[in-house]
Formats: C-alpha cells, sequence, structure tokens
C-alpha cells in the first residue's frame, strides 16, 4: 500500500505529474531525498507507463508524459550519485523496473517512444553512474536481466 510520499495509480495522475507530487513531498522545507520511497515510485514505472499510454487520450502523449517522469528521476539518480549518496538498491530497482519496462515496450504496438526512452536512461546511468564495465556500481553486481 502507497505511504504518504508515493501515491497510487490514480486519476488525474499521470507519471510526471507523480513524480513532481513524490519528489516535492520529499523535498519540501529543506527535505532530502528518502531512497526507500524514491525505489517505490521507480518500481511503479512500468505500471505508469501502461496506465499512461491507455488512459490518456493520445496514446503518444501519455508515453511523453511517462518519459518526462523517468527522465526526472534519472536526473535525481545522477544528483544522488554525484553526492556520494545513491544506494546500490536504488541503482539495482532502476534496473529492474527499466527491465520491466523494457519488456511492455517490446511487447505493445505503438511503444517505440518508450523503448527510446529507456535505452536513453540506460546510456545515461552508464555514462555517469555505473562503474567502466557498465555492470557494477563501487564494484558491487547490480541488477541485470
Amino acid at each position: 500500500m502507497p505511504d504518504a510520499a508515493t501515491p497510487p495509480i490514480g486519476k488525474g495522475l499521470n507519471f510526471n505529474e507523480t513524480a513532481l507530487k513524490v519528489l516535492s513531498n520529499m523535498t519540501q522545507n529543506g527535505g532530502s531525498i528518502v531512497q526507500a520511497d524514491l525505489r517505490k515510485l521507480i518500481a511503479l514505472s512500468p505500471s505508469y507507463l501502461i496506465v499512461d499510454s491507455t488512459v490518456h487520450p493520445n496514446a503518444a502523449d501519455g508515453v511523453n508524459q511517462w518519459a518526462l517522469g523517468l527522465n526526472r528521476l534519472c536526473e535525481v539518480i545522477i544528483a544522488l550519485h554525484r553526492k556520494e549518496e545513491l544506494e546500490l538498491e536504488t541503482l539495482n530497482e532502476t534496473s529492474r523496473a527499466c527491465a520491466e519496462a523494457w519488456s511492455i515496450t517490446s511487447s505493445w504496438r505503438g511503444m517505440e517512444r518508450g523503448k527510446a526512452v529507456i535505452g536513453d536512461l540506460s546510456a545515461r546511468l552508464r555514462e555517469h553512474v555505473l562503474d567502466p564495465d557498465g555492470l557494477t556500481y563501487k564494484g558491487e553486481a547490480i541488477y541485470v536481466p
């Protein structure tokens, strides 16, 4: 069951709006990113891909809203890494969510944009966060499907 920091998938909230709301709730009054809550949000991203692409009147616009939210979270992950605060489990959850979203984009028609977003996000994480081998973070193995 979602807590106050992670609103449920619901009417009127796309993934971008949800990401903004959760991040805003976490950081209001100078608060910091709670990675356990960030991981919950990341874990919801594949479900939001389905919701945003099917509930939105224009599927492409729905996928674009999902992409905006996912890119926001990627920027947060990169920032946490630069501050030496990124937890391995947050990176593992991101990898799991991307694998699940990739499976969705490979199975449904009209999801080329979603697949491109996942590929771009993966490339950004390899470039800015992962160790040079692309399979570890600070020497620790990350989840690879």
